[in-house]
């Protein structure tokens, strides 16, 4: 903004008051339309991140929407091998001794919260706004850290695996710990099931009440 002296010299008050006015008159307008802009960026910036974090959480519900195949599939497995573990702890093993076991977990992205937090995007929206993101992804974080604890359980359970190929069975004791093992790891699956079923209802909420 740029103010300019006057083009004729100032005689009075009343011309003083004039100039005055004049100058007033353009500081607030240039004010106003300075606000105006900023706002309009403002505004441009929470749409951005509003986009972005809808278009995030419906690829992550979709991605979790896939999970619960996975889930039954590995929950039969540790049945069995829990089946396992019991007829060769009772000394019978079966004939055909077949053992497989895997984990699938979900990738559920959060770079679009982080983008917005950088940005202040979330500085410009309203607080009831804010929080239904904020509740949605504190609980997408405890379901991450939730598969990464179960991750390391089954890495306990697959890691017994290997003692089936020596030339002599585990002992009765160590089938019984890897039963326990095995319990654990099943415990933890239902728990990751039933988060998982919580963290799309809250998605679904989300996707819906989104603008």
């Amino acid at each position: 903004m740029e103010i300019h002296a006057p083009d004729h010299p100032i005689t009075g008050w009343k011309d003083t008051a004039k100039h005055l006015s004049i100058i007033t008159a353009g500081v607030l307008i240039a004010l106003a339309l300075e606000g105006i802009v900023a706002w309009a960026d403002h505004r441009l910036l929470v749409r951005e991140a509003v986009a972005n974090l809808t278009s995030e959480i419906r690829a992550n519900k979709k991605e979790l929407d896939g999970i619960f195949t996975d889930i039954e599939k590995e929950r039969k497995q540790l049945e069995h091998a829990d089946d396992l573990a019991r007829l060769l702890s009772a000394g019978t093993p079966p004939k055909g001794m077949e053992l497989s076991l895997y984990s699938n977990v979900a990738q559920l992205k959060n770079a679009a919260v982080t983008t917005a937090q950088i940005t202040g995007a979330f500085g410009y929206m309203e607080y009831s706004e804010v929080r239904r993101y904020a509740d949605v992804y504190d609980l997408q974080a405890q379901f991450m850290r939730l598969q990464e604890r179960e991750g390391e359980k089954f890495q306990v359970v697959l890691g017994f695996v290997g003692r089936f190929a020596d030339s002599t069975p585990p002992p009765a004791a160590a089938l019984e710990a890897w039963r326990k093992d095995i319990s654990s790891l099943g415990a933890s699956l239902f728990v990751r099931e039933q988060l998982a079923r919580q963290l799309l209802k809250r998605y679904d909420e989300l996707l819906t009440t989104a603008r």
